[in-house]
């Protein structure tokens, strides 16, 4: 009983004399709940009174609400915005769409302000027109370096969105190459690097150009990023420049932001300098597994760098045991003759899902379709979870690519039986539709199986097969299905009603209802205080993110109900983006589009999505669930859209090594 005392004595205390999380149990408890019932209704007039509130951080919560929110007076919103000038208060029209007047009210606001108006800066690099950009240019670069970042930020947003005359262009580059602010650097530059690879966009003059390539010569930032943007704007027409300007650099151990630009860049380029293959050589052997991978994909689609380099490709990597297995198969796949070695070959990967795509594409360099074929369909037999649905994606990919010759009766059959087998056994119908849309596959018998599958009660209890089911019924027999439909339409449930309302059967005229938001649990939040620290285990290291609760309750709120039941253990990063992203936490499919049972609103803010923030995947706007990504690098078309929810404070390096496939062991709170 003294015990009992005494650990609750001890919480009590601790919770007391940290004044920090007794003010945000208090805000989450008491204040919070009330500022959410707004958010959950998208109710902007509510939001705009919560702008008011007594307490400062309900404050800013409310005008970050507001990023996401519709709003019916966007001159009241202005206004508002204007007579508070925040930081917050100006990103609450980020998303907003502006008349012309509306941006030329910005301007003169601008006029009557100054570049230290950091919130109305930034509102004017999202919505800004030409006349916007002039008077940013116009601004002395401010000796704060927080506010100097967000005018050259505010510069390079409007060079992505309007044509800058060529003496802007140069004014901007003197700018970025005469500053010792390295972010400020790169944010300058973000608008000529963002639209590079846009045929519709001017892109930099040749004078601008020229100007770029001379201060670039004497240019040593102390961050990689500006680096890594003239790379990319100057290896296109000047590559020996780029490979020169690194010339004493050690390529097997460059900064692997700015080796996987450089390897891009090859890749896109037509024609190459002639060191461009020495380079990737030299990347081959780099210490990050994504610069080795980027490196081996470039190869592999230009066969002159790969015969040139194959001996020293298949030695680093595809024969060398010692790298990881996704390695070593985008080795094999960028060797000239990996026939030679397909008893090396064939034993890598077997067992991975997420290798399937390699495997199978370097098998494909070795063996005739037929071949492929047959060895997918023992595969598939064999098989079961996670890596039955990746090789049914396989065979997706293998039928719809498929010479018709090899076509036969036999393997229609058994395409037909992969295909019902799968529907059986709940597989989604989006990843084989290369199977179900073909005639030969699924024929006019199909349908009278298909309907029985929906009369068949487990059927109608599972609701990935009830989907999968009538999405095929959609896609091939929709005119036949109209009264069978119609009938399970009156009689289903809500979920199964929504199921169908989302496939737009053109006879079902009813609309989606409202999204039904996961209220958070405040008293856990409040117990968690505002910023624990959430640790994922994964074979290459940890990874530790400070989480924010006060910008993210009802994200984390809902994470912490994945992270205390165990379900983030054992999920893999099903994507990774060199130089953008790694993404995880699909707690349902393990494939990228899944989540979990319920969803939460987007939580945005204004705070700039850095190198090492982390973020929550959504396919739009309130339609974020449990998949969480983790930033390579600063990408700022992403503010404002996504969730920001906390940032990787241990163990970039291991984000930065973490491929496609790589488990998340074990996940909880520190």
């Amino acid at each position: 009983m003294y015990k009992i005392i005494s650990v609750f004595v001890l919480t009590f205390l601790l919770f007391a004399c940290d004044p920090a999380k007794k003010e945000a149990g208090r805000l989450l408890t008491q204040e919070y709940p009330d500022l959410y019932e707004a958010v959950y209704a998208r109710d902007g007039q509510a939001l705009m009174e919560f702008t008011s509130h007594k307490d400062e951080r309900v404050r800013v919560q409310a005008w970050q609400a507001l990023i996401n929110t519709p709003v019916s007076d966007i001159d009241a919103l202005i206004d508002l915005a204007s007579k508070t000038n925040t930081k917050e208060a100006w990103s609450s029209l980020w998303l907003k769409e502006l008349s012309e007047e509306q941006q030329e009210r910005l301007n003169e606001l601008f006029i009557a302000s100054n570049a230290s108006n950091i919130g109305l800066v930034s509102a004017l690099g999202e919505l800004g027109n030409s006349r916007s950009l002039e008077l940013l240019l116009e601004e002395d670069v401010p000796p704060n370096q927080n506010m100097e970042f967000q005018l050259a930020y505010a510069i390079g947003r409007l060079t992505g969105n309007i044509e800058a005359t060529e003496e802007q262009q140069i004014q901007i580059i003197e700018r970025a190459l005469s500053t010792t602010n390295s972010k400020a650097a790169q944010a300058y530059l973000y608008g000529f690097y963002r639209t590079r690879n846009d045929q519709e966009k001017q892109g930099l003059t040749p004078n601008a150009l020229d100007k770029l390539i001379e201060l670039w010569e004497n240019y040593y930032p102390d961050e990689i990023g500006p680096d890594r943007y003239i790379a990319a704007l100057l290896m296109k027409d000047h590559s020996g420049l780029v490979f020169h300007h690194f010339i004493d650099k050690d390529y097997v151990l460059m900064d692997a932001q700015l080796a996987i630009e450089i390897i891009q860049s090859i890749g896109r380029n037509e024609e190459n300098d002639s060191y461009a293959p020495v380079a990737l050589n030299a990347f081959v052997q780099h210490r990050n597994p994504n610069v080795v991978i980027q490196a081996l994909r470039v190869i592999a689609a230009k066969e002159e760098f790969a015969k040139e380099i194959n001996n020293s490709l298949l030695n680093a990597t595809a024969l060398n045991v010692a790298v990881e297995p996704h390695v070593r198969l985008a080795g094999f796949n960028a060797s000239v003759n990996p026939e030679k070695y397909i008893d090396d070959l064939l034993p890598i990967g077997t067992e991975d899902p997420y290798l399937q795509g390699l495997r199978y594409s370097a098998l494909k360099k070795v063996w005739s379709e037929a071949e492929v074929f047959d060895y997918l369909v023992a595969d598939i037999d064999t098989s079961q979870g996670l890596l039955y649905s990746f090789l049914l994606s396989e065979m997706n990919t293998l039928w719809a690519n498929l010479d018709e010759q090899i076509k036969t009766e036999e393997r229609i059959e058994q395409v037909h039986n992969i295909l019902f087998t799968a529907l059986e056994k709940g597989e989604r119908a989006f990843t084989m539709q290369a199977l179900h849309s073909d005639e030969n596959v699924v024929t006019e018998e199909d349908f009278e199986k298909l309907i029985a599958l929906l009369n068949d009660r487990s059927v109608v209890d599972d609701i990935d097969i009830f989907r999968s089911v009538t999405s095929i019924l959609k896609n091939r027999f929709e005119e036949e299905s109209e009264v069978m439909i119609t009938q399970f339409y009156e009689n289903a449930g809500h979920d199964l009603k929504q199921s169908l309302i989302a496939q737009e059967w053109s006879f079902i005229e009813d609309s989606l209802a409202p999204v039904r938001f996961r209220k958070p649990d405040w008293d856990r939040l409040a117990d968690l205080g505002p910023n624990p620290v959430w640790v994922l285990e994964t074979r290459k290291g940890d990874i530790e993110i400070t989480v924010d609760v006060l910008t993210a309750p009802a994200t984390i709120s809902g994470m912490d109900s994945l992270i205390t039941n165990g379900h983030y253990n054992g999920v893999a990063f099903h994507r990774v983006v060199p130089n953008f992203v790694i993404q995880g936490g699909d707690v349902e499919t393990g494939l990228g589009f899944g989540g979990p049972d319920y969803t939460v609103p987007t939580e945005a803010s204004a705070a700039h999505y850095f190198r090492g923030k982390a973020g929550i995947a959504s396919s739009g706007p309130d339609t974020e669930g449990s998949q969480y990504f983790f930033m390579h690098v600063w990408a700022p078309h992403l503010n404002g859209r996504y969730t920001i929810f906390g940032e990787v404070t241990d163990g970039m390096s291991v984000v930065d090594r973490i491929t496609q496939g790589d488990v998340v062991q074990r996940s909880y709170w520190k």
